[in-house]
């Protein structure tokens, strides 16, 4: 009976083992010697603890078809009493007439999956439209500055979505914060463009006025937010992107001479 149960044990740590070192696809979760198709008839079958709320020691109630639910077993090996926090999967595995539970990471992760489509969106940020237009145009102490988010963009102000893995994910931004370099800070939306003809009206949406003359470096920090969904879950997480560009400031010399 001993050497049963050391052969046992020593099984069973194999396939631990297994299972720590499967790659993180679903159908991977199963460890060695224990998959589907022809391997001697073996089944194992995965889903993710998914418990419902219900009285203490019943089991959790169905999740969605797609998205079957696991409740807490006190076979799962190992065991530590809590059977694992939520978002852990529990692989079943039949080699004959003996059945084995283990408690793993899951497979997926949607919101490390979320965060890793970031990049795939290419997302910029915001082309500067600042008063007076030109590289080289200098503004002038006492006259409004107009500042706008120039020609947004899907990739520059949203929304842009993007959807892989079985994870679909939008991002937009919802304002823009302008450092002016003065030590002013003005919060806007997408702002309003300058155009020829306004004159020296402050703008009516985003602006500011310089009180001194000097060469200034303007930030523009857009702030966004993606939303995302997948594998029955879903969340948020915010970032920021910054773009800057340099203003010179002068002052508008009037010289005064008298007629004789």
């Amino acid at each position: 009976m001993r050497v049963t149960l050391r052969v046992l044990a020593a099984a069973l740590a194999v396939l631990l083992i297994s299972i720590a070192m499967a790659p993180s696809a679903d159908a991977a979760l199963c460890p060695p010697g224990c998959g589907s198709g022809d391997r001697g008839g073996q089944v194992c079958r995965v889903c993710d603890k998914k418990p419902g709320k219900p009285p203490p020691g019943k089991p959790g109630r169905p999740g969605k078809p797609d998205l079957p639910a696991c409740p807490p077993s006190k076979d799962a090996i190992p065991d530590d009493g809590s059977n694992h926090p939520a978002g852990w999967v529990r692989v079943r595995c039949m080699e004959g007439s003996l059945v084995l539970l283990f408690w793993v990471a899951p497979g997926v992760n949607p919101a490390q999956l979320a965060r890793s489509l970031l990049d795939e969106m290419e997302l910029t940020p915001i082309d500067i439209g600042i008063t007076p237009k030109g590289p080289d145009a200098l503004a002038l102490v006492g006259l409004p500055v107009w500042l706008w988010v120039d020609d947004p963009s899907s990739t520059s102000w949203g929304p842009k979505t993007i959807s892989a893995g079985g994870v679909t994910m939008t991002a937009r931004a919802h304002k823009v914060v302008w450092d002016l370099g003065d030590g002013t800070e003005v919060s806007c939306g997408k702002g309003t463009e300058w155009t020829y003809g306004v004159g020296e009206k402050p703008s009516p949406t985003c602006g500011h006025t310089y009180s001194k003359q000097g060469r200034y470096t303007v930030e523009a920090t857009s702030y966004w937010t993606a939303d995302w969904a997948g594998y029955g879950q879903s969340g948020s997480f915010a970032f920021e992107l910054t773009r800057s560009q340099r203003l010179d400031v002068g002052e508008l010399q009037v010289i005064v001479t008298s007629g004789r």
